[in-house]
């Protein structure tokens, strides 16, 4: 370890764009209790950011730097492999824990954030439940705005890769790659923005011509203090000064966004309701996400902010990707399409697990928030044929959905740095699955058999098209539409080795 010249320290501020799952290990409430600090505030481990923070670097900086900054630790194979002691090299790089802005609450000391249950219930092909196929677990919702710290040496052996180098480049990642924390991430859960970044650099040497920066100023510094803060380096001044430095180039964005009009009502259960004493409480309801609006206040002088909670419906990537998954595997067996040849090996696109290995998705599927509808209360009899009238005990009472727009986003490969290639069948399969659900012929959700969870397509990428009549012996455009999108989406690119990598059966 050489002599530390300089200390540079970044503040990250984000919020949540989806919920956050993120698991304590303990199943006291659900399957999958939240993880709390000793007050009861859900926060994100120091661990957990830096293991996605130093995936998302993975590829864009070079193996024996990411290793010298982040860390390295050999895995032992056996009894026949070499000594692990000389292969251990520990992160220069501190990551804190990534914790809630004045514990997640307002100036009037409200709550700024929710925890409740989602529910997670595997299907059989006739939308029944499958035996022990039930899960549930907490997730954090709401306009949580988090803060976090890294903070690295830099010294004086440093030669190839400066520390500063390696900060303003984990500053870029933050704002421009697709950073999911904790669990489901490829089912829309974790997903961050509104990044904002600031910095403080000090030279820990005597006679420091740096006024803001020098040792004195190091020892009064108090990461956690926001005046310590006060003379920083916004993100726009830190950026400016990659012309001194290597810039690393992250991965390209594959996402194609759909946005789309329900044409009716929709019906996503949420299968642990609130117990309530209402008569008309209802049996089952939709599942709904929190917004905290501010409104202002027209009958005071000094206008304060009120905060009222706004229940938003929502259609969760979990249920986006069982139902194209499902009519995908009707095209192309599983969505596990082999390549021209016999050497190449198998893809899972959604991702497989059984007893022997765990593979991920490949295909992201973000939460889908319904705005510009209503919700409605209504109740169902079931009648008895024979007699003609009510059903004893059979009145049945949901709260669903009606009307109203929304967004599915779906990305494709890793989010970081892997190159996957997609087979023509695949891009076909897809295209033809999202035609079915332009058409009615796929509907999410339940009490699709009455009408419910139709959607229509009304643009692409942001681009609204006009439905053209189909001629006999030509493709629907709309399956044209959307191929030939996805498939310029999806053209094979090589990876940074020149070889394409895929995921082995």
């Amino acid at each position: 370890m050489g002599k530390i010249i300089k200390k540079h320290y970044l503040k990250i501020t984000f919020q949540l764009e989806s919920p956050l799952c993120i698991g304590s290990g303990r199943n006291d409430i659900t399957d999958q209790d939240i993880l709390c600090d000793a007050k009861g505030i859900p926060y994100i481990p120091g661990s957990a950011v830096a293991g996605v923070i130093r995936e998302a670097c993975n590829g864009a900086i070079d193996e024996s730097g990411l290793k010298y900054y982040f860390g390295y630790a050999h895995i032992n194979k056996g009894k026949n492999d070499e000594s692990v002691e000389s292969s251990i090299i520990e992160s220069k790089i501190i990551f804190y824990d990534a914790t809630l802005v004045d514990d997640g609450k307002n100036k009037e000391g409200e709550l700024l954030y929710r925890i409740s249950q989602r529910d997670g219930v595997a299907l059989n092909e006739y939308k029944s439940a499958k035996k022990q196929a039930k899960f549930d677990w907490e997730i954090l919702e709401g306009d949580c705005k988090f803060q976090t710290f890294i903070e690295i040496s830099e010294e004086e052996s440093d030669n190839e890769i400066v520390a500063e180098e390696v900060l303003i480049n984990i500053a870029k990642v933050w704002k421009e790659a697709d950073i999911r924390f904790g669990a489901k991430t490829t089912r829309g859960f974790g997903k961050i923005c509104n990044v904002d970044i600031i910095r403080r650099s000090f030279e820990l040497v005597k006679n420091s011509a740096n006024r803001k920066g020098n040792i004195e100023d190091w020892l009064e510094f108090d990461a956690f203090d926001n005046e310590s803060w006060e003379d920083n380096d916004s993100y726009e001044k830190i950026s400016s000064e990659f012309k001194k430095y290597n810039e690393w180039k992250l991965k390209e964005k594959k996402k194609i966004s759909l946005r789309l009009k329900l044409e009716g009502g929709i019906s996503i259960r949420r299968y642990s309701t609130q117990c309530s004493e209402e008569e008309s409480s209802p049996d089952q309801e939709q599942m709904t996400t929190i917004k905290f609006n501010n409104k202002k206040s027209s009958y005071q002088d000094q206008v304060e902010s009120q905060k009222s909670i706004e229940e938003i419906a929502v259609i969760p990537g979990t249920t986006w990707a069982g139902a194209i998954g499902h009519r995908m595997e009707e095209l192309i067996k599983g969505s596990k399409e082999k390549g021209d040849n016999d050497t190449t090996v198998v893809y899972h696109y959604f991702g497989d697990a059984n007893e022997d290995y765990k593979e991920k998705s490949l295909i992201y599927f973000g939460e889908s928030r319904l705005t510009g509808g209503e919700f409605k209360v209504m109740s169902r009899n079931a009648i008895d044929r024979f007699l003609g009238s009510t059903a004893e005990g059979a009145l049945f009472t949901e709260k669903i959905y009606i009307g109203g727009e929304t967004t599915l986003d779906i990305s494709f490969g890793d989010p970081y740095n892997t190159a996957v290639s997609y087979s023509d069948n695949f891009i076909k399969a897809l295209a033809a699955t999202l035609t079915d659900l332009h058409e009615g012929y796929l509907a999410v959700g339940g009490a699709t058999s009455v009408g419910r969870g139709v959607f229509s397509i009304t643009h692409i990428n942001g681009d609204e098209f006009d439905t053209v009549k189909q001629e006999d012996g030509e493709n629907h455009p709309v399956f044209d539409k959307l191929y030939n999108t996805l498939k310029t989406l999806l053209e094979k690119k090589e990876a940074r080795d020149g070889k394409q990598t895929c995921q082995k059966e």
